[in-house]
């Protein structure tokens, strides 16, 4: 009897580079829209205090809008890919989301409702497949 060896490394690692990039792929929708939604949600100019000059107390709106993006890990065997708002000049993106601390105006929740829409996304972007993975199967 006839003895076949089993290579899978090869075909784990090919569909595990092409699954992640088309994660990258669905977190841009994701990054899209919580930008669409924040936009939406808020008003007025950016917001300086004249007697300070501590980059940190200055308040800009659009700002944190530019700030949402996606990271990955790169060489890290975990397989994650996190969605991110906000920096040290843009602190307040968890108060924007949740409305903590008394925050002026309640919560404008815009993570939320574009992780609620991710599902089809995800679904998408790891079913239209280009076939990268032809000639392993």
């Amino acid at each position: 009897m006839a003895q076949i060896k089993w290579n899978t490394a090869a075909f784990e690692a090919a569909c595990i580079g092409v699954t992640m990039d088309r994660l990258e792929e669905a977190a841009d929708t994701i990054v899209a829209d919580a930008k669409r939604i924040l936009q939406s949600k808020i008003k007025g100019p950016p917001v300086t205090r004249h007697n300070q000059k501590e980059i940190w107390m200055e308040r800009d709106p659009g700002a944190l809008v530019e700030t949402i993006r996606w990271a990955r890990k790169w060489g890290s065997d975990t397989r994650d890919i996190w969605i991110i708002a906000g920096n040290f000049k843009t602190w307040w993106a968890v108060q924007t989301e949740y409305g903590r601390g008394g925050w002026k105006g309640g919560a404008k929740p815009f993570m939320r409702p574009a992780m609620a829409k991710a599902p089809a996304a995800i679904k998408s972007a790891l079913e239209g497949g280009h076939g990268e993975t032809k000639g392993f199967i």
